[in-house]
């Protein structure tokens, strides 16, 4: 009996060891539209003008699923100024979503929070332009990127 006892109080130990459990995981990611913010940052600029960013909810957590967007190239000439006191500039907008209905490039997640965008052609700027920068907009149900302008990334 004593055997039994002996038996049973070692297997509840071993049992109420190996329960270290910590409860559930903490997500890695969030759903476009559940973010509240989103934050984006350009790591790669290729010169047919394809390009990468990743996507994040302001807080670490990659945002996934982003499907609404535009990518706007801005070429600059340098010293040339309208006479509005404005640096002249082309642009050229691509995209999918409220702000380009036609849908024109594609966007493809590679992992959570990781895109590549691919221009249906390559984007037309101009034969003066010296500079470009890009403007990308990402759009979910709570939130949307800010519309900053951003240099190239240096590689």
């Amino acid at each position: 009996m004593s055997k039994r006892l002996l038996s049973a109080a070692l297997a509840l130990a071993l049992v109420g060891c190996s329960s270290d459990d910590k409860g559930p995981t903490p997500p890695s990611s969030v759903p476009v539209d559940e973010a509240t913010e989103l934050a984006l940052t350009l790591t790669e600029l290729a010169p047919d003008g394809s390009l990468s960013f990743t996507l994040d909810n302001g807080a670490g957590l990659a945002v996934t699923g982003a499907s609404d967007y535009s990518v706007t190239f801005l070429g600059y000439a340098g010293a040339y100024d309208t006479a509005f006191s404005m640096p002249w500039h082309t642009s050229d907008r691509f995209g999918c979503g409220q702000e380009v209905p036609d849908c024109v490039g594609t966007l493809e997640e590679l992992e959570p929070g990781v895109y590549h965008f691919s221009p249906d052609r390559e984007p037309q700027l101009g034969d003066r332009v010296t500079s470009v920068k890009l403007s990308i907009r990402v759009h979910g149900a709570l939130a949307s990127t800010p519309p900053n302008v951003m240099d190239a990334p240096q590689g």
